[in-house]
């Protein structure tokens, strides 16, 4: 918005600041509410009031917002329009002003939340159950139902679920099981609550503990054994078959005869013994 020398303006800006008041140049800029809650589709004032200025010159805000000598008023809010907004007052060029931060917090009842969880899962694993909702404000807390029982934030304070080992994040809709029991076969719920309208509750979905495959990893070995047998078999079988045998190419066996002399006359010959190679 422009400004003229001489003339005192009223602004309002949506910000991220810090909620605060302050006075500069002998002149204050306070609210009676420093957070405004209001249902969504409603009207919201959000209050902005002035000491040491004159008349500041009201204007419009997209058609939705009215603004007056005590701050602007919304026709109707949306969820959009959740957030902080500041006020401030200057004169004389900017020279003086004065400011104050209003938070506006549009209450909408949470949804139906949406959960993944498993139908089944091996018992000593890790294992993530997961909640959610989109539309809540301000944002939900959750909870989760075992079976229809709330189940409390430590397990181990409660006799019901004493034998389980799991985290709740509240915030976050997360349960986590660390590690998963035989305990923790059952049916599962979540809920979304923010304390406007009714807490909303989701499906109910079935979760079975499993004991590990042991009979699977029993016959895997077996398999892997017998495979293993039947390669070392194999290779005997060859080398008993001589398959492994080689001859050096473009050689000739020889054969060596050996003859043990043998004593005889003069002038007599006789058959001796002898052996090939």
């Amino acid at each position: 918005m422009a400004e003229r020398d001489g003339q005192r303006h009223l602004l309002f800006f949506f910000t991220a600041a810090t909620l605060y008041c302050s006075a500069l140049g002998g002149v204050t800029v306070y609210t009676s509410q420093q957070q405004v809650k209001v249902d969504e589709n409603q009207p919201a004032t959000l209050h902005c009031s002035y000491v040491g200025f004159s008349s500041p010159r009201p204007a419009s805000y997209e058609g939705r917002v009215v603004f007056s000598q005590t701050g602007i008023s919304f026709h109707s809010v949306t969820r959009k329009d959740s957030g902080l907004y500041t006020c401030m007052v200057t004169e004389n060029g900017g020279r003086e002003y004065g400011e104050i931060t209003v938070e506006l917090l549009v209450l909408v009842p949470p949804s139906k939340p949406t959960v993944s969880i498993p139908s089944s899962a091996t018992i000593g694993n890790r294992v993530v159950l997961t909640c959610s909702e989109e539309d809540g404000s301000p944002p939900p807390q959750y909870q989760w139902f075992k079976d229809g029982i709330l189940m409390p934030l430590d397990p181990k304070k409660t006799r019901a679920f004493i034998n389980s080992s799991y985290t709740i994040d509240s915030k976050t809709g997360e349960l986590v099981f660390e590690p998963l029991s035989a305990f923790d076969t059952g049916e599962y719920s979540c809920q979304a609550y923010n304390g406007v309208g009714n807490a909303k509750t989701s499906e109910i979905v079935r979760m079975e503990a499993a004991e590990p495959n042991v009979g699977g990893i029993v016959a895997a070995v077996i398999v892997a054994l017998i495979l293993l047998g039947l390669l070392i078999f194999g290779v005997w079988f060859a080398y008993s078959r001589g398959y492994f045998s080689r001859t050096s190419k473009g050689t000739t066996s020889k054969k060596v005869i050996y003859s043990q002399p043998s004593a005889r006359s003069d002038g007599e010959f006789r058959q001796t013994s002898s052996f090939l190679v």
